[in-house]
């Protein structure tokens, strides 16, 4: 389904990403880990169109992505749910969603989206920017399901939540993932990462360093003490 072969992408003259390759599969479920700088957002970037890869290849399907706008990569059926949240905050909840309707083989809808996310419906006539940040992470989600995407991309979604929202967080995940939504989750919480994925990839310095299952990855303590510990 998405393939990235090789990609070189930079910030200027600063060459953040390093020959990245990586593969995702129809109905598989991906984490991408690493410390902070590792380049895991750059590459959500760089499929996404939003730092276009100077070098490599990255197609989905057949399509090659290198070199779209990212409102056309988003048209090809790739959701976002974005590091940081990034709701509007200026239009309502009810707002955000009808925004990023858009009709797909998911089927879902604005009345799908409230009851699977019950806060939004009691919150959906106020303004996105006046939610808490657990309740901006459920819409931040909400929103690109209501894209009805092919591939879920989420960068960091537990990020700066309480416990309990990130466990909320986590059974929704857990839903996607048995529903066979493809998706690649970064994500700084490993516990949260590794039970919602299939396969691992571990980034650093801007190239992967270990791909593998989560069981072989917690098997591997060389690797987990080198690029993920504290």
């Amino acid at each position: 389904m998405l393939q990235l072969t090789d990609v070189h992408t930079y910030y200027g003259e600063s060459h953040i990403l390093r020959g990245v390759s990586l593969r995702l599969e129809a109905g598989e479920a991906v984490g991408l880990l690493g410390r902070n700088g590792a380049g895991k957002t750059t590459t959500i970037s760089s499929i996404v169109g939003f730092t276009p890869p100077r070098a490599g290849s990255i197609r989905f399907g057949e399509r090659e992505l290198v070199g779209l706008p990212s409102h056309r990569i988003a048209r090809l059926g790739i959701g976002l749910v974005p590091q940081g949240r990034r709701v509007f905050p200026d239009l309502t909840v009810q707002e955000n969603l009808l925004l990023a309707a858009r009709k797909g083989p998911t089927g879902w809808t604005l009345d799908r989206a409230l009851e699977r996310f019950p806060r939004l419906r009691e919150r959906q006539k106020q303004f996105a920017g006046t939610l808490s940040g657990g309740e901006q992470q459920m819409l931040a989600i909400a929103r690109a399901l209501m894209t009805n995407p092919q591939l879920l991309l989420m960068d960091e979604p537990s990020e700066g939540l309480a416990p309990l929202i990130v466990q909320e967080i986590g059974a929704i995940i857990a839903e996607l993932k048995a529903e066979r939504l493809s998706f690649i989750l970064v994500e700084q919480n490993l516990a949260l990462a590794l039970n919602s994925v299939d396969r691992v990839y571990v980034m650093n310095k801007g190239a992967i360093v270990f791909e593998g299952t989560p069981q072989s990855l917690m098997a591997d303590e060389a690797t987990h003490r080198q690029y993920l510990g504290v």
